[in-house]
Formats: structure tokens, C-alpha cells, sequence
């Protein structure tokens, strides 16, 4: 039983924290746009441009970031399924608090749990954007969806 207590006050901090940081840190989650002037960045007619869709989480995981992943992966197939199957788009679920994967919350400054999408010409990023409103969103099944696939559909159109 103080396991569970335990565990629930874990997760309850957490999405204080989370919170907090989102309302404190307005601009920390904003979408960032970050331009690689390199050749092969340049020509990506040349280069197969695809669409990475990240999930990245932790070890603890709450009821909210549970639901996060679980809206994020059903907004992707139901509206994406073409583009899974022909590799222009892709969902990677990441734990960052492994520690081969620690270098993602420097690379997409995560300061949360966070969805983030990632335009790519070969292996070269063009483009990225943490979908900062998902937290906002997750009472609301159907403006997440919403919100996670036009900001997926604009990614892809390279906006």
C-alpha cells in the first residue's frame, strides 16, 4: 500500500512540475525552427525526406504520460497510415532517462515528457518543433488528435 502511495505522489509531482514549467516557462516548449545549411540540406529532392514523430518519456510514467503516447500513436495511424507504410513518416518511442538517450533533451531542450516532430533530408536534420500543447490538450481526446495531426500534416509540408 505505501508503495502505491509512493508511486502516486511520484507521479503527481511530476505533472505539478510539468505544469508549473509550462505556465512559468512559456517560451521553453515553443516550436523551434532550426535550419542546417549544409549541402545535403539543401538538395532534398535528392535525399528521402521523412518525418519523425518522438515520444520521449522516462522511467516513471504517469496515467497522463501514458495517455500522451497512447492519443499520439492513434492520431499517427488513423491519419498516417500511408505514410508509415512508405517510411514518410515514422513514431520512435524514446526513454531519455536511459543513458544512451540522454542527448535528446539537450538536442530538442526538453524540460517535460514531450511529443516532438522532426523533418529529415537523409540523415540531416531540417526542421523541429515540440508540441508544447499536449498537456494542455489532454483532457480533450479529440483537439489533441487534432492539434498533433495538423502540426504533423505542416511538418511534412515542410512549413
Amino acid at each position: 500500500m505505501k508503495f502505491v502511495t509512493l508511486l502516486q505522489k511520484y507521479c503527481l509531482c511530476f505533472c505539478v512540475t510539468a505544469l508549473l514549467g509550462m505556465t512559468l516557462l512559456p517560451n521553453a516548449g515553443v516550436a523551434q525552427s532550426t535550419p542546417v545549411d549544409t549541402p545535403e540540406a539543401l538538395a532534398p529532392s535528392q535525399q528521402q525526406v521523412k518525418t519523425v514523430v518522438y515520444y520521449f518519456h522516462g522511467n516513471m510514467r504517469c496515467a497522463s504520460c501514458r495517455k500522451i503516447e497512447a492519443y499520439t500513436k492513434e492520431a499517427i495511424q488513423s491519419g498516417f497510415a500511408k505514410a508509415l507504410q512508405n517510411g514518410r513518416l515514422e513514431l520512435q518511442v524514446i526513454n531519455v532517462d536511459d543513458s544512451a538517450n540522454e542527448h535528446y533533451v539537450q538536442d530538442f531542450q526538453l524540460y517535460t515528457r514531450s511529443v516532438v516532430l522532426e523533418r529529415r533530408a537523409g540523415n540531416q536534420q531540417q526542421q523541429w518543433k515540440n508540441l508544447d500543447q499536449v498537456w494542455s490538450l489532454i483532457r480533450n481526446k479529440t483537439a489533441f488528435m487534432e492539434y498533433v495531426q495538423e502540426q504533423i500534416q505542416d511538418m511534412m509540408k515542410g512549413a
